[in-house]
């Protein structure tokens, strides 16, 4: 992450105690037409800033939420093209987001210890024809006054008052774009209050000093736009069909005269009256993804600027004109993600499988993985921690990822620490905590990053907090030698959340694999910096007289890491393992649990003589079960890949397709195109964590798996049980395309190897290693 100088401009911000949309414009002339300008930008909490009347780019939503202590990120764009010679314009309009939250929540988000009033900062350098240059910074001299949105919340939503006489807010009289134009007359403006070194804005408080970066993460832009449907109601206000849940907002345009005033509550659900279920007990307000609308014709269209929503359903009810002068349009909005990958496949279930973890990843793809666009909008770690494959065989990640590491990386305590969700307001330390399975995302995010995007220089960056988390955990070991969580295989079916059985298998399992992950990760950094001398440690600016850096010393070396991995392994084992009955239990206890033992199997941990007998009762289990599994979010992320991994690729496709609850197949015939986040009265509609089987279709039904160090070499193995006739798969990756077609129907697979790779393809009674090229494998 590129470090910008934060003294190139000023942090500037309007008069008052806590500023709501405040407008912020300077305007300045150029001499001679520019031949190059770039401008730099970025907000507390959410900005959009304008150029001569035009957006600076076309992502919203900008810069993305981080601990302002610690760092903020700075957006960047050529702006030449919408300069001119003469007078010109830079505005910036500020909104909350999450840094200034006013909406009492059960987070805290509104009691942040990072919160404070938005504040704006930007450096523009421009290059003119004539040779000469000129630069426009925040700071003295620009002026400020209030906008139109009276209210904006992530969570409440936005109020907009138009620009017409009565509305108290508009800073640009009766056309609320005004303000962005050369020829505006900003006298009545105030002027703007400028951080000074350790003055804080005038405001007796200290001037925040982040580190300053380039924003990595992919931008938010808008990707489609929705007509909706007007569903059929006897009386009440008017309900709108999206056709399928989104995360964005609405663009309302007036198509009459006006005035028109109006409210338009969001949802997911509809109630059984066919009214829309905003329902949100954790958000401690009146209002909850609702938008109060005020258009006229000085002011005939609004959508959302600084929040936005997840929903399907919109229902829109006059309070002042006729809603028969509104038209609505679905904006589906989220990170700007290259597709990683494409799958296709004769049995169009399995496509519309695919489809359906695609939409629900997209809709909680914002700056960083949430849980849900609708009722939380968090970056739960835990949800991550079992999706990390499919997101990363569904979208190219890099670049939110790095930001999510150093988000977790930023908020950890002294003692070693994390909280269950990155970014976060000083909550999820105690509460929901701790929970292994959800924090030791750190560690497996930093080797994925290395092994996925050959990104090992993140391990330099961030490797010191994974161990320190890791540390952390391992000091935390009872007197069996395992570790405690609270929250375990979250959401099995009959749950209210938290898994029944005794959770210190999962959470220990959980650090174990965040230390295996951490030496690979530390290995894949060593590689990459040079073969010589790589068990010495050194200061991380040491480097060797041919230019590689050497590890730094704060970095464990991975046989310890691998060691404490092993420890906690074999106490699982000894606690939870019947050797007599050849099942993991809790202690004490004959009751069976499904993940209790298919993890153990997931992670090889089983004795060699025990593997047998633990997996026939996992297959008598679900056999008797009606070919239902019993799984929380941990369990559905393995169950599949262990059946198949044993030869039961067959159940696994039985379990997967199962038309009757708690299984995918229901939600989709239902008419969902996303995944719920329980199995029994789901509160989200749209929840990537229950979706990770999309994996098992990836890697088993296809058969394409990336080699234990990345895509170099990887692996074609399509499992022969699972009864599905084509399937082709496309995947993009740091070396190229990659494309996977197998026919069980004719035993034939194709496989396109790209250059500088090879691929390890096994089928029954063969096994090859191809180099690149097309090849045809039958058996």
């Amino acid at each position: 992450m590129t470090d910008i100088d934060p003294t190139l401009a000023r942090w500037i911000t309007a008069p008052g105690e806590d500023p709501q949309n405040p407008l912020l414009r300077t305007s300045f002339e150029l001499s001679a037409p520019p031949t190059s300008a770039r401008l730099l930008v970025t907000g507390l909490g959410v900005f959009r800033a304008f150029v001569n009347g035009e957006p600076y780019r076309s992502t919203r939503l900008d810069p993305g939420l981080t601990d302002a202590r610690r760092r903020v990120l700075v957006c960047e764009a050529d702006v030449a093209a919408l300069l001119q010679r003469g007078t010109n314009v830079l505005g910036i309009a500020l909104g909350r987001g999450f840094h200034a939250m006013a909406t009492p929540n059960v987070w805290r988000w509104e009691q942040a210890p990072w919160r404070g009033p938005v504040r704006a900062w930007a450096h523009l350098r421009i290059e003119l024809a004539d040779g000469s240059s000129h630069a426009v910074t925040t700071g003295s001299g620009w002026r400020t006054a209030p906008g139109p949105i009276s209210r904006d919340s992530m969570y409440e939503g936005e109020v907009f008052e138009g620009g017409g006489v009565g509305s108290g807010r508009s800073a640009g009289g009766a056309d609320p774009t005004a303000w962005l134009r050369g020829d505006f007359d900003d006298s009545s403006w105030a002027e703007v209050l400028v951080d000074r070194p350790g003055s804080g804005a005038h405001r007796g408080t200290a001037a925040p000093e982040p580190r300053m970066q380039l924003q990595v993460q992919e931008p938010v832009v808008v990707r489609e736009e929705l007509t909706p449907r007007v569903l059929p109601r006897e009386d009440g206000p008017v309900v709108l069909d999206m056709g399928r849940v989104i995360a964005g907002w609405c663009r309302y345009e007036l198509t009459g005269p006006g005035p028109l005033e109006f409210s338009a509550v969001h949802g997911e659900k509809l109630r059984e009256d066919g009214s829309v279920d905003a329902d949100n007990e954790h958000i401690h307000a009146a209002r909850f993804q609702e938008d109060l609308v005020r258009l006229e014709s000085a002011a005939p269209r609004f959508e959302p600027q600084f929040s936005y929503k997840g929903f399907r359903y919109v229902e829109l009810e006059a309070r002042g004109g006729s809603l028969d002068q509104l038209e609505v349009t679905g904006l589906l909005a989220h990170a700007d993600l290259p597709v990683a990958s494409t799958l296709t496949s004769s049995d169009r279930y399995l496509e519309r499988f695919d489809q359906a973890m695609r939409a629900s990843l997209a809709n909680n793809m914002h700056h960083v993985p949430t849980d849900t666009p609708m009722h939380e909008k968090n970056g739960w770690t835990g949800d991550a921690l079992t999706g990390l494959a499919a997101m990363t065989a569904s979208f190219d990640l890099r670049g939110m990822l790095r930001k999510w590491a150093a988000d977790q990386a930023d908020g950890q305590r002294p003692d070693g620490s994390l909280s269950v969700i990155a970014p976060n307001p000083d909550w999820g330390y105690q509460e929901l905590s701790p929970a292994p399975e959800w924090t030791t995302v750190l560690p497996v995010l930093l080797d994925e990053l290395a092994s996925e995007y050959g990104e090992a220089d993140v391990v330099r960056e961030h490797g010191a907090a994974a161990a320190a988390y890791l540390t952390y955990e391992l000091g935390r070991r009872d007197e069996d030698g395992l570790i405690s969580g609270v929250l375990g295989d979250y959401l099995t079916p009959g749950s209210p959340g938290p898994a029944p059985e005794d959770k210190r298998l999962t959470a220990t399992l959980a650090v174990a694999q965040g230390l295996r992950a951490l030496a690979h990760a530390i290995e894949l950094l060593d590689e990459a910096d040079g073969p010589d001398d790589l068990d010495r440690p050194a200061g991380p600016d040491e480097a060797d007289e041919a230019g590689a850096t050497r590890r730094p010393d704060d970095l464990p070396s991975p046989g310890r890491l691998r060691e404490d991995a092993e420890t906690l392994e074999a106490a699982v084992n000894t606690v939870f393992l019947d050797t007599d009955r050849g099942v993991y239990r809790d202690p004490g206890s004959t009751v069976y649990r499904q993940t209790s033992n298919l993890l153990p199997l997931a992670r090889g941990i089983v004795p060699s003589g025990q593997v047998d007998a633990v997996l026939a009762h996992l297959v008598e289990d679900i056999e008797a079960r009606g070919d239902h599994h019993d799984c929380g979010h941990i369990g559905v992320r393995y169950l599949l890949p262990v059946l198949s991994a044993h030869g039961h690729g067959a159940l696994a496709l039985r379990v997967l397709a199962n038309p009757t609850a708690p299984g995918w197949r229901a939600w989709l015939e239902a008419g969902n195109s996303t995944f719920m986040e329980m199995w029994e009265n789901p509160r989200s509609c749209s929840h990537y964590f229950m979706g990770t089987p999309s994996t098992w279709i990836h890697e088993h039904v296809a058969g394409l798996r990336r080699g234990r160090d990345g895509w170099r070499e990887f692996l074609v193995a399509p499992d022969p049980e699972v009864p599905v006739g084509r399937i082709e798969l496309t995947r993009t990756t740091i070396h190229g395309e990659i494309d996977v077609e197998v026919d069980r129907d004719s035993s034939t697979l194709t496989v396109a190897v790209p250059e500088g790779t090879r691929a390890r393809v096994v089928v029954p009674g063969s096994e090859q290693l191809l180099d690149p090229g097309v090849h045809a494998v039958t058996w």
